[in-house]
Order: C-alpha cells, then structure tokens, then sequence
C-alpha cells in the first residue's frame, strides 16, 4: 500500500512540475498570446562588382520584448538568425552575399519572429530585383565561362584486343580573357575491377597562354581487357566562370560480332557472293545477334568432327565485314589472322583469347548437335547449350517430309545449272546435295555454273512432290531482296522455304562468279553456304 501511495505522489508532483513549466503558454477564456510586429521591411538585390548582394531592412517590435529573429531564402540557401536578448525594438539595417541565379528568378525574404511570450510570425517580404546594372561605374565584368574546343578524342570506342595500353589521344583548345586553369580526367573501370582515375591540372604561366591555351595530352587506359570510361576538360577563368566538356571512353564494347567458319583463308576470299543483290549471305560468316551491352547469340550446328575453325570477328562503328564497293559487298574486309579476330582458349575452351596461338576455334562442347551459341565480349566468354530444332508440318514447303522418313536430297536447278538439261525443275542429271548421315535437316554436294549464274533454286525430291512440280518443295529468296537484312541492318541473300516456285521474292538465288562451289543447305536454320572451288 505504502509503494501505491508513492508512485501517487510522484506522478502529482511531475504533473504539477509540467503546469508550472508552461505557465507561459497557458492564457485565460479569451486571451491571446502576444504578437510581435514587422515594420517597414524591405530587401533590395544588388549587382556590386563582381558580387551580388541582397540588402535588407526592417524594424521588429514587441512590448513582451523580441526573443529571436531569423531570416531565410532557400535558393540562395541564405538562413540568418539573430539573438535580440529581450529588446522591445529591433532594425536590421544589413547585406548578405549571394549566388548569382542561373536565371533570373522573383525571391522572396522569409522572417520568423518570436517573443518572450512564445509568441510566432512568419512574414514574406518580396526582394526588389535592381542588378540589371552594377553599382561600380565602369565595371565590365567577364561573365561568360571559357571556351573549349574539343578536337580529340575522335575515337572514344577502342577494340581493345591488343597486349598494348589502350591510348586516348586528348586535344583542345582554350579560350577566355584570363584563363586560370585547365583540368583533364579520366576515370572509370575496367570489367574485372581494375580502378582508373587520370587526372591533370594545368595553370598557363605566360599572358598569351592565359588567353588561349592548346591543350595536348595521352593519357593509357589498362592493356586487353574491356572497360568503360568517362572523361572531361574542364576550364576556370579568373572570374570563376567555368565550362565542362566530356564524354565517354569504353574499350572491349563490341558493335558487331560474327561467326566465321571457313575452314582456311580460302573458305573466305572464295565464299559465296550473290551478284544479282549485290550481297552476301550465303558464304561462310554469320551475323551474331547482339543482346544487352556486349553478349552476342547465334542458332548454329556444330558438327563436332574435330575440323572446325570457328572464329569471332569484331568490328567497331560502321566497318563491316564487306566492303561497300560500288554500292555492293563485292569486297571482303576481314581475314581469318586479323587484329579484330578472337577465338576459344585451347586450355579452358569457355574463355576466349585474343592471342590467336592459345585459341583452339572450337565450342567449348564434344558432341555434334544445335546449340545456341552465346559470346560475352566483357568477361571474354563463350557457352553453348543445345536444343532440339524441329521443322512445322508444312505439305506445301517440306512436301513428304517427317522426322521418321527424311528427304534423302534437295536438288540444285535452274538453266544456268551444269546437268538441270535447261529446265527450271529437278532433271535426272540435276546435281543433288545429299542429307548429312548425322543431321537430317542438312544437306551437302557440289553444283556447278555456266555464264550467266543467277536464278536458281533448291528443290525438294521430284517423288515427294506429287505431280505437283511448280506449286511445292521450291527454296529460293525467302523475301524480297531489299527486305533481307541480317541482324545489323545489313542486305543479305536468304534462301528458304517458300513453298510455290512464286512464293517468297519469286526470284531464286545467285552466284558470282560462275564456276563449282561446294555447298551445303540447312533447313532448320535456313543456312546457304557455298564456297567456289574451281571452274
């Protein structure tokens, strides 16, 4: 009972203690707390010099006397209070600094007053804007920032497959009345963490320097390894104006990527060429699709026979694998052993290598099969994961096919086909490309041209046809030529599954020039591949 009794006491003791200590704010029926007063308050802002200034006055009274007063303008970030102690009157008769605005802008003074009564204003004063002209007589102000022309870098994308330091050339010019300083950075990372932070200063010792200043620099960027960067040149002049120009460096950042698996340098300079659309697309390299910052994916079959050559080829901005001459890709841009040519690491065949004498060019899989074929150029990467392909039920474009019973050819025909008798369909000499025993859905053989190579077609075997020799089975241009693009925009020439010999671009392909190619045909993936061997 005794503990109840004094926990009572207590809690009457803290309230009364809570009564007295707010006795100030406590007022009876009807009273009101006392407020300060704001008088003839004014804000002027004004251009002195170089400076801005915003001049302030007021007068503040109270007869319970003034406890503070507090002045605030939040763009220029101004917050000023004053302990007035009490005093029944108060002026403020000052100026304040101020950030130049950017553009022009109506500020307002924001007062907070309170008295020794508790009592709270809050009052809006608006400043009267007089900085069109400067106080100083005379004063002519430099207020414009350096300026910097920036004549390098002109490559900022580097391939990065050398064992050399990736140089960034770095050229400007700069220009102001007195230029105080100039800075150069450039910092970023590499894919594997390596950190880069380049920076220089430079301050011109002589007048004619100060007034324009050529800025020339190299600064190296980590050897073989991909990375993204950034950089800026940044000039102060002597009234503090400055001016920033920058972009971005990456290294190893691929534009185009493409698989290449000609057997020898043969297989390039002789591959297929379509002279008829001006293009290729039916020789020995194939457009990677490009999927996020730097991964590359194609479809592929990989026939695991221990021959292959498969190699990467990298281009940067607008430089392709063909050269554009005369409006056609007849010109080849690239070899086997070039600078832009990466393979699979022989010891570790998931990584790759740009030392092409550690590459083994194969994927990194032993058994023959589809795949989907992924290349991630940051963490020099390469993994296939196969799939099963199949073909649609399709009687008018695989007439008489299935997976238990396959064709067992497609043949080559056209006029301009050696043994097609001048016809346009299959002829008993007709040659044949003959099905793969270890994939159904590809095809291999040799054809042959005369002169005038062009309008030619695949066809399925005369038997699965049923009579029907023009309206089924036919592969020619899956689409019109202007229509087939590879996986960068690119003409190419796509022969596919187009069922009636009108279907499709109603055009077969071509060849240039005439002679016996060696060639092969998948029908899953729609894949024309021919390479010249001869007359």
């Amino acid at each position: 009972m005794k503990r109840i009794y004094s926990i009572l006491f207590i809690g009457l003791n803290l309230l009364w203690l809570f009564v007295a200590c707010n006795k100030a704010l406590t007022f009876p029926p009807g009273a009101t707390t006392p407020l300060p007063m704001l008088e003839g308050a004014s804000a002027r802002l004004h251009w002195i010099g170089p400076k801005y200034k915003v001049a302030v006055q007021a007068v503040i009274k109270d007869e319970k006397g003034i406890e503070t007063v507090q002045l605030k303008n939040g763009e220029w970030q101004l917050d000023t209070a004053f302990n007035v102690s009490n005093r029944a009157s108060f002026s403020i008769q000052d100026s304040f600094l101020v950030p130049k605005d950017v553009n022009r802008t109506q500020h307002t003074l924001e007062f907070l007053i309170t008295n020794s009564q508790g009592g709270l204003i809050k009052k809006y004063v608006t400043v009267e804007d007089l900085s069109s002209e400067n106080l100083i007589p005379g004063y002519d102000p430099d207020e414009l920032p350096p300026n910097i022309e920036v004549v390098k870098p002109t490559v900022t994308k580097f391939l990065g497959f050398s064992a050399d330091p990736v140089k960034v050339d770095f050229e400007a010019t700069v220009k102001d009345r007195e230029i105080n300083d100039i800075e150069l950075k450039l910092w970023g990372a590499a894919a594997d963490g390596e950190p880069v932070d380049l920076y220089e200063k430079i301050t011109p010792a002589d007048d004619a320097a100060k007034k324009q200043y050529t800025l020339t620099r190299s600064l190296e960027l980590p050897a073989g390894k991909p990375g993204l960067y950034q950089y800026i040149i940044r000039s102060t002049d002597a009234s503090g104006n400055k001016k920033t120009m920058g972009g971005e460096v990456s290294v190893g950042y691929i534009d185009r990527l493409y698989l290449s698996d000609a057997l020898n340098a043969t297989e390039v300079t002789a591959q297929g060429y379509d002279q008829a659309g001006g293009c290729r697309g039916i020789g020995t390299i194939y457009s990677m699709k490009k999927q996020g910052a730097n991964s590359f994916l194609i479809d592929y079959y990989y026939p695991a026979s221990g021959a292959e050559n498969i190699r990467f080829v990298a281009f940067m901005g607008n430089d392709k694998p063909f050269n554009n001459t005369g409006g056609t890709q007849a010109g080849i841009n690239y070899t086997l052993d070039g600078g832009n040519v990466i393979g699979s690491n022989s010891a570790a065949p998931g990584t790759l290598t740009v030392n092409l004498q550690e590459a083994g060019f194969k994927l990194p899989v032993t058994q023959k099969g589809y795949y989907h074929v992924t290349v991630d150029m940051t963490n020099r990467t390469i993994s296939a994961v196969p799939y099963t392909p199949a073909l649609p039920v399709d009687a008018v474009k695989y007439p008489g096919w299935s997976d238990a019973s396959p064709w067992q050819y497609l043949s080559v025909t056209g006029p301009t086909i050696t043994g097609s008798a001048g016809g346009w369909t299959e002829a008993g000499t007709s040659p044949k490309l003959v099905r793969d025993p270890d994939n159904k859905y590809l095809f291999t053989g040799t054809f042959q041209t005369t002169g005038g190579s062009s309008n030619m077609s695949l066809n399925a075997p005369l038997a699965a046809l049923g009579g029907d020799v023009w309206g089924r089975g036919w592969f020619r241009l899956a689409a019109a030529r202007a229509a087939m693009k590879d996986d960068y925009g690119d003409l190419i020439t796509t022969v596919g599954a187009v069922g009636a010999s009108t279907g499709g671009a109603n055009w077969g392909f071509s060849t240039s020039p005439a002679g016996t190619y060696k060639a092969s045909y998948d029908l899953v993936l729609q894949r024309f591949r021919i390479v010249r061997t001869g007359n």
